[in-house]
This record gives C-alpha cells, sequence and structure tokens, in this order.
C-alpha cells in the first residue's frame, strides 16, 4: 500500500500533468523561437553574402580607376600638365556653383 492516500496521490498526478502541459507549451514556445531565430540567421547570412559581393565589385572599379590614375601621373609632363587644368577647372566650377547658389538661394536679394 502506498504512504499517502488516495486523493493526496490524485492531487499529485493532477499537479504534475498541469506541470507537463506547462513544460509542452514552454518547449513548444522554445522551439517556435528557435525556428524564428534560424530563419531570421539565413536571412541575414543572404544578406551579408550580397553585401560583401557588392564591396568587392566596388573595391574593384576603384581600384580600376585608381590604377588608371597611376598611368596618368608618371606618363610625362604633358600629362601632368592636363591633370593640373582639370584641377583647377574643377575647383573653378565648384568655386561656380557655390557663387551662383548664393546669389539665388531662396534667402538672397538679386
Amino acid at each position: 500500500m502506498s504512504r499517502w492516500g488516495g486523493t493526496e496521490e490524485s492531487e499529485l498526478d493532477t499537479r504534475n500533468q498541469q506541470r507537463s502541459v506547462q513544460l509542452a507549451s514552454k518547449m513548444s514556445l522554445l522551439r517556435s523561437v528557435a525556428l524564428d531565430l534560424e530563419t531570421e540567421a539565413h536571412h541575414h547570412n543572404r544578406l551579408l553574402d550580397g553585401l560583401s559581393h557588392d564591396f568587392v565589385s566596388g573595391e574593384g572599379l576603384l581600384l580600376g580607376s585608381l590604377n588608371r590614375v597611376r598611368a596618368l601621373i608618371p606618363a610625362g609632363r604633358q600629362n601632368r600638365k592636363i591633370m593640373c587644368y582639370m584641377a583647377g577647372f574643377v575647383v573653378f566650377f565648384i568655386w561656380f556653383l557655390s557663387y551662383f547658389y548664393s546669389k539665388v538661394s531662396p534667402g538672397s536679394e538679386i
């Protein structure tokens, strides 16, 4: 015969069943959270792979431009002269745009 009476045993059995149901619901919730985390991780990995590809292609573009500029510099005196003219033109153009913008901006008088 058992140590406890029948009511105590049934009460313990009921509490155990309630706790096992609670545990099962918590396990189900934990499983769904884990699946959501896995989905997010896969999504972010695809995003990072795409960014990596974009950076590699951007790096190739910048290296190509840098190689063209490096080829112009030691190519002789004529190319240096052209580069100085281009730099002067860019500076003048930026100055002209800022001057024009200050004259045309809504707060200034014409």
